[in-house]
C-alpha cells in the first residue's frame, strides 16, 4: 500500500475547484496553504497569482506581505511595523555546489484511494539528494499551470540571490537536501504539477486547504505602501541601512 500523506484527506475535502481547466489570460487565483514547522503553532499562508505579480501573505487584511513584481523581476519584502520595503533583484552568479549533489526522485504512484482534484489523481514523489529523503511532494499534474509557471519564476530568483551569500555558509552547516532545495535545484518540486502536499526535513509539512480560480484581485493588494523605507537585500548586507530607534 503506498503511504497517504497526512493532510491529504482534508485538502480534497475543502478545496475549491473552479474553472481550472482553461485558464484564461487576465486571471486571478487566490491559493491558500496551512503550513508547519516544528516549535511553531500551524499558520495560513496565502497566495494570489496574476499575470503581473505574485502576493504572499497570511490573510484577509494582512499588512506585511511578500510581493513578486514579475514584469520586473523584483521581489520585495514589506513590514509594516518597520514601515520598510526591502527589494531582492536576480543575481547572475555562477558557482558550483560544495558538495556533488546526486538529484534522484522516487515515483511511488498514483494515490489511488484519494478523490480527484479537478478531474485528476494525486500522484506522490520522494526527492532525494545524495540518497537521502529531502521531501515528498504529492502533486496533480495540468492543475494551474500558470501558478506553477508564476512559482517557479519567483523560486528562481530567490535561489539566484541564494548563491550570492552561499559562500558565507559555514561548511558544517551545508547539506545536500538543503542545497539542493534553496540554491541548485529549487524548482524540482514543481516538475511534476501544481504541489498540492509537500513535506520536508524538520517537520516542516504544506498543505492545499482551498483555492480559487476565479479570484476577483483588488489592485491595492499589488500596491507598496507609501511613505515606507526601501533599499536592497545587498545594501543590508553591506550594512549601509540604518533603522530608526
Amino acid at each position: 500500500m503506498k503511504k497517504v500523506i497526512p493532510g491529504l484527506v482534508f485538502l480534497v475535502l475543502t478545496v475549491l475547484v473552479t474553472g481550472c481547466s482553461d485558464e484564461p489570460r487576465n486571471y486571478a487565483y487566490k491559493i491558500m496553504f496551512m503550513e508547519q514547522e516544528k516549535f511553531v503553532e500551524p499558520y495560513p499562508t496565502r497566495i494570489i497569482i496574476t499575470p503581473e505579480y505574485v502576493r504572499f501573505d497570511d490573510g484577509e487584511g494582512a499588512e506585511d506581505f511578500i510581493l513578486f513584481d514579475r514584469k520586473k523581476s523584483v521581489v520585495q519584502s514589506i513590514v509594516a511595523e518597520e514601515q520598510t520595503v526591502m527589494s531582492v533583484h536576480p543575481k547572475d552568479v555562477k558557482i558550483e555546489s560544495p558538495i556533488k549533489l546526486e538529484l534522484t526522485e522516487n515515483d511511488l504512484g498514483v494515490m489511488e484511494n484519494a478523490p480527484e482534484i479537478d478531474g485528476k489523481k494525486p500522484h506522490h514523489y520522494q526527492l532525494l539528494a545524495n540518497g537521502e529523503v529531502c521531501s515528498d511532494v504529492v502533486a496533480v499534474k495540468g492543475l494551474l499551470p500558470a501558478a506553477v509557471t508564476a512559482l517557479t519564476e519567483f523560486t528562481l530568483l530567490m535561489a539566484s540571490d541564494s548563491k550570492k551569500t552561499l559562500s558565507n555558509l559555514p561548511a558544517d552547516m551545508q547539506n545536500a537536501c538543503d542545497l539542493a532545495k534553496d540554491t541548485f535545484a529549487p524548482t524540482r518540486p514543481l516538475k511534476f504539477g501544481f504541489p498540492v502536499q509537500m513535506t520536508g526535513s524538520r517537520e516542516y509539512a504544506r498543505t492545499l486547504v482551498d483555492f480559487d480560480a476565479n479570484y476577483k484581485a483588488d489592485k491595492k493588494l499589488f500596491e507598496l505602501p507609501e511613505g515606507y523605507k526601501h533599499y536592497t537585500v545587498q545594501e543590508l548586507r553591506e550594512g549601509k541601512v540604518k533603522f530608526s530607534e
